[in-house]
């Protein structure tokens, strides 16, 4: 339809009118049929409006979840279906499990107020559960019964005992191994981890991390590196992995999981390694155990195609609606 161009105001309302009318258009027309109409047959004798195939339709805004709790919940299906059992702890944890028991010395540099965040009140935990402190005390000072010389200085007990909000998963790892697990045995957590750091697009000050510990006779280092492939290619969805050389104080030997975002480039994803006797034996583990604790906030920013992590924790609902999940 072309309609003319009037430029009296006044007058245009009556000459749309006209052009309407010459086009035959009354205003009478249909625009759908309805039960009403099908049962009185009115509209047989009726003029229905021409349908503009053309036109965008209504955009429908159904429910939906949202897609980094999908992308976690994905996760641990993936994690589960591979025979992992789920294992968990404390948001508050002790430097103990944070760090001793890990091998960390408590001046190494992971200890800074800079680095983690102490809790106020209490400030202390009442107890640290036997054999492992002693255990640990040892294998920092002298090496105990490890094979190793330990770091030789004197361990602080009451250091042990102070709060902090969990730095990193392995500190689940590290309960696990206390706990007499299953040998053979897989287990993994989906752990949400504090640190101080600056805010920017590829860091934040809380985040998750899927923790992972595989025990048994005849794991080695190639056993992880086949399970970090298998995780950035069917997790993070990557379609470009590298491993570096790193160093941990709790593995040994160590390494770094680095996959290419396509926007961001090189990122890395995470620390894996062979526990050190330091950490297994200590807590009454005698076989080889793999670990690794990867950014799942970075794998979701490649899997889902973010730019910016902090938009897995975003409230722009049109963003969370257009997002697209991959489980």
């Amino acid at each position: 339809m072309r309609l003319r161009v009037f430029s009296d105001a006044d007058n245009l309302a009556d000459a749309a009118a006209e052009e309407l009318a010459a086009q035959g258009v009354t205003g009478d027309e249909l625009g759908a049929v309805t039960p009403e109409i099908l049962e009185k047959g009115s509209w047989k004798e009726a003029a229905f409006r021409p349908y503009n195939i053309k036109a965008p339709a209504a955009r429908l805004l159904p429910g939906r979840r949202n897609p980094y709790v999908e992308f976690l919940e994905g996760v641990k299906d993936k994690l589960v279906g591979l025979g992992f059992e789920e294992f968990d702890g404390p948001l508050v944890e002790t430097e103990f499990w944070n760090g001793d028991a890990l091998f960390m010395p408590q001046f190494h540099p992971a200890r800074d107020i800079h680095d983690v965040y102490f809790v106020k009140q209490p400030t202390h935990a009442a107890k640290i559960a036997e054999p492992f402190l002693s255990h640990v005390t040892k294998a920092h000072q002298d090496g105990g019964k490890t094979g190793s010389t330990g770091w030789k200085y004197a361990f602080n007990a009451e250091r042990a005992k102070r709060l902090v909000l969990r730095s990193q998963g392995t500190a689940v790892s590290a309960r696990t191994l206390a706990s007499a697990p299953a040998v053979p045995g897989k287990y993994f957590s989906i752990a949400r981890c504090f640190r101080y750091d600056q805010v920017d697009a590829t860091h934040a000050t809380d985040f998750f991390q899927v923790e992972g510990i595989v025990l048994g006779e005849d794991i080695n280092f190639r056993t992880l590196l086949g399970l970090l492939n298998l995780f950035a290619r069917e997790v993070a969805q990557a379609k470009e992995v590298k491993f570096l050389p790193a160093y941990f104080p709790f593995t040994e030997p160590s390494v770094e999981m680095h996959v290419r975002h396509p926007r961001l480039g090189w990122m890395e994803l995470g620390g894996a390694g062979l526990f050190r006797a330091e950490v297994t034996l200590p807590l009454g583990v005698t076989v080889p155990v793999i670990a690794w604790g990867l950014g799942l906030d970075r794998m979701a920013m490649v899997a889902l195609g973010i730019h910016d992590i902090r938009e897995l924790f975003t409230d722009n609902l049109d963003l969370i609606r257009t997002t697209r999940g991959i489980f």
